[in-house]
């Protein structure tokens, strides 16, 4: 594929509505072409937000860092680099591959449900750990066999992050940083319970406290990103446009879409339109990349309910 160049200039606008609704930032990057507009000061394209499930990208980006460097294989069965005690309590595992996790074709059920996400709330010390999240689903059978049907569940990538654990040796934080946030140059990302969080985070929350509480948690490889939305963009021109993550050939895989179910690993697909979007407590993202003009678009919205459609839309006009 011929990569767009994506200079260092930046193609934004940065959006504060009124003190009554939550922050929103719109951001986008294109090369060549620079502009930024703001309503406040209290949000700006370096504003940290929580990016949920567009970090599925970044865990993605790590494991394939890995199957490049020989390491392991792609294709290598889960139970064979997972820790023990996961892989033999867990019956839906067997037959499972590592392409069948990046891909959402493993027919695991979503562990994230209603009663985690409150038993997260009420227990964070007990449940915000990777470990109950596999107890949550280990007795459920999986949906379908594996990679014969499409069904999108956290599942897969909460397993991936033990996986980046159990291959390194380090915890999934210091994973994403060294693979993924220090060589793009992502100075205002990081995974949350790794360090303090900002104390601008979830200004703009009236339940500040409690999201704040939520946040120092562990971090799972589904969704444990604190991102800006310049930073976001910056991983999108890195990993797409000027090859600093992985090379041509494991970009195709991690954009191949054989069965055309819209996802890759770690990304939808949408023709030459590649992105992922995400919610949780408090907050939703999107971002979209075209790889035929370069052109990345980041939406953060600092509200669970939030439209994202912008991402989109930008990127196709």
């Amino acid at each position: 594929m011929h990569h767009v160049h994506v200079t260092t200039g930046f193609f934004a606008f940065a959006a504060l509505p009124l003190a009554a609704e939550p922050a929103t930032i719109l951001y986008a990057i294109e090369d060549g072409r620079e502009w930024t507009a703001s309503s406040g000061p209290s949000v700006t394209p370096a504003t940290p937000f929580a990016i949920a499930s567009v970090g599925k990208a970044y865990t993605a980006v790590a494991l394939l860092q890995l199957v490049e460097r020989g390491l392991v294989s792609i294709d290598a069965p889960v139970t064979s680099v997972l820790p023990p005690d996961i892989s033999t309590g867990y019956a839906a595992l067997e037959g499972l591959t590592l392409r069948h996790l990046l891909t959402m074709t493993s027919g695991l059920p979503d562990y994230y449900d209603g009663d985690f996400f409150q038993a997260s709330l009420d227990n964070p010390d007990q449940m915000q750990r990777p470990e109950a999240a596999v107890d949550h689903v280990a007795n459920q059978p999986a949906m379908f066999p594996p990679g014969t049907d499409y069904d999108y569940s956290n599942t897969n990538y909460m397993l991936l992050g033990l996986v980046l654990e159990h291959l390194t040796g380090k915890d999934y934080a210091t994973v994403i940083t060294e693979e993924v946030l220090t060589p793009a140059g992502l100075t205002e990302s990081f995974v949350y319970g790794s360090r303090p969080l900002p104390p601008d985070f979830a200004d703009s929350h009236p339940d500040r406290a409690r999201i704040r509480q939520y946040y120092s948690g562990e971090a799972f490889g589904d969704g444990g990103i604190i991102a800006s939305a310049r930073d976001v963009a910056r991983f999108y021109a890195a990993l797409f446009a000027d090859d600093m993550l992985l090379s041509d050939q494991m970009q195709s895989v991690m954009r191949a879409d054989p069965d055309g179910w819209g996802y890759g690993m770690g990304v939808g697909i949408d023709g030459p339109i590649v992105g992922h979007s995400g919610g949780d407590l408090g907050y939703v993202s999107d971002v979209r990349m075209n790889l035929q003009t370069g052109t990345v678009a980041v939406i953060l919205v600092a509200d669970e309910d939030g439209d994202t459609d912008w991402a989109y839309d930008f990127v196709s006009d």
